[in-house]
């Protein structure tokens, strides 16, 4: 009897196995599974049965690519892959005739006669122009690799919330836009973008809440004004190339932003930098330095710039400060420019993070002298540092004595340098909690030397990790 039993149990498991289940969930469950593969994949799953074969025309979230990998792999096949893809796009675009869609991204990394290209831009204006889409959709992100003019009417959906543009989006003719939902546009490598369309875009998203601006130094644009009441998230890359720029005007990027809560900006493009308005500025990553023989003006010049910048955003709480800005500090305290001695109190600052290069160390304690109320401080060394320039100063920051409480050193290399630093550091720190020390895996003597010269007496909680 027992072995009976167990032999129908095991029939049953296998007759488990072996159904259905797919077969047996509602079309709008199948639409949902369908929505997180790509497009392309969904309409494969047309040749599975009579049931599937129109299912994919109601999924409401289309990911299209044309795929370049399999170049590389077999560059003979590449002009057969690129004609399937042109002729999957054709049938995409008459089988779905005005679909209702939430979510639509098309990448082209490959270059396409014009003639596709302007069919494929009028079917999707046609499917903007529709109630369905227009009324619905929610995200659109275009990564386009040749010059192209993306319909109108798709500056104007209701519901977008999300629009993500990279590449060779033209913008010469974009007079208005109605994005009344808009809460996250992402500008990301459009040669083609100015100032103009940027404030054009901006102007038309009142609800915007997130930015991102990703510019090449060789991109058209003299001003770039970020201007949004409702803004709280910035992220800014100019990235410079290194040729000398048209010495008939300066590059600049002014930041109208009242609202703003976060700012993330690298910036190796502009000569000026102004930030309007940053009371409300509560955590800011940055990333800029002097370029000689590119930029138009002189270094004193630049440095007094990158003080007043600082002192129109001393009100954060985060700072996060690269080598490269640290480098300028440097120049100007070695140059002894006036406007070294007049660095702002971060009054507000309680994590400091700073990427530091082994021969400016030095300057820290000038940094922490600006920052009386600091809790967190966060120290990085370079990784390709070698020699150290350590000299103690005289006087103690006022954080070390009385608020410090986290220091976090990474990328400890075991120079005397950094020793010595560490020295002044734990015997300064007097209500120091924690200390987090990390090293490269070769430094296998470290923790043993570190608690041998700094007994857990002294540390409550000291770390040392690889």
């Amino acid at each position: 009897m027992e072995k009976t039993a167990s032999g129908d149990n095991c029939q049953n498991l296998c007759e488990k196995a072996n159904e259905d289940v797919i077969s047996e969930l509602r079309d709008d469950i199948l639409c949902y599974m369908l929505s997180f593969l790509p497009t392309k994949s969904a309409v494969a799953t047309s040749i599975l049965s009579t049931r599937w074969r129109n299912l994919w025309k109601s999924v409401t979230i289309l990911d299209i690519y044309d795929d370049i990998s399999g170049y590389y792999k077999n560059p003979s096949t590449y002009k057969e892959r690129k004609m399937n893809f042109v002729n999957f796009m054709h049938r995409l675009f008459i089988h779905r005739n005005y679909p209702s869609i939430l979510k639509f991204r098309l990448i082209l990394a490959l270059s396409y006669d014009f003639s596709c290209v302007n069919a494929w831009m009028s079917h999707l204006s046609r499917w903007i122009s529709s109630s369905a889409i227009m009324g619905n959709v929610e995200e659109l992100i275009f990564y386009i690799n040749f010059p192209v003019r993306l319909p109108e009417n798709l500056y104007c959906c209701e519901k977008l919330v999300t629009l993500k543009l990279h590449g060779h989006i033209r913008f010469d003719n974009l007079q208005s836009v109605c994005f009344p939902s808009l809460k996250a546009l992402h500008l990301e490598h459009l040669r083609m973008l100015n100032n103009t369309a940027i404030k054009v875009l901006l102007s038309g998203s009142p609800a915007l809440e997130e930015l991102e601006l990703e510019m090449e130094g060789r991109d058209s644009r003299r001003s770039v004004h970020v201007c949004s009441l409702s803004l709280k998230r910035l992220i800014i890359g100019f990235v410079c190339i290194f040729v000398p720029y048209d010495h008939s005007y300066r590059k600049k990027l002014t930041i109208d932003t009242p609202n703003l809560e976060f700012l993330k900006l690298v910036d190796f493009a502009s000569e000026e930098l102004s930030m309007q308005r940053a009371d409300s500025l509560l955590q800011a990553d940055l990333c800029f330095c002097y370029q000689e023989d590119v930029f138009n003006i002189g270094i004193e010049e630049y440095a007094n710039m990158v003080v007043q910048f600082y002192r129109q955003i001393s009100g954060v709480k985060t700072l996060s400060l690269s080598n490269f800005n640290i480098r300028t500090l440097l120049g100007a305290a070695v140059s002894k420019f006036p406007c070294f001695g007049n660095l702002p109190t971060f009054r507000n600052l309680i994590h400091l993070e700073v990427r530091v290069g082994d021969d400016y160390v030095w300057i820290l304690p000038e940094i922490l002298q600006c920052s009386s109320n600091l809790e967190v401080f966060v120290l990085i060394l370079d990784e390709d540092a070698y020699g150290w320039n350590w000299c103690a100063p005289h006087s103690v920051p006022q954080c070390l004595s009385s608020c410090l409480q986290v220091i976090e050193y990474k990328v400890f290399q075991g120079e005397s340098g950094e020793t010595e630093m560490l020295e002044y550091f734990l015997s300064n720190a007097l209500v120091l909690k924690k200390m987090t020390i990390t090293h490269p895996d070769d430094l296998e003597t470290l923790e043993a030397d570190v608690l041998k010269r700094y007994p857990c007496t002294s540390v409550p909680n000291l770390d040392i990790d690889d």
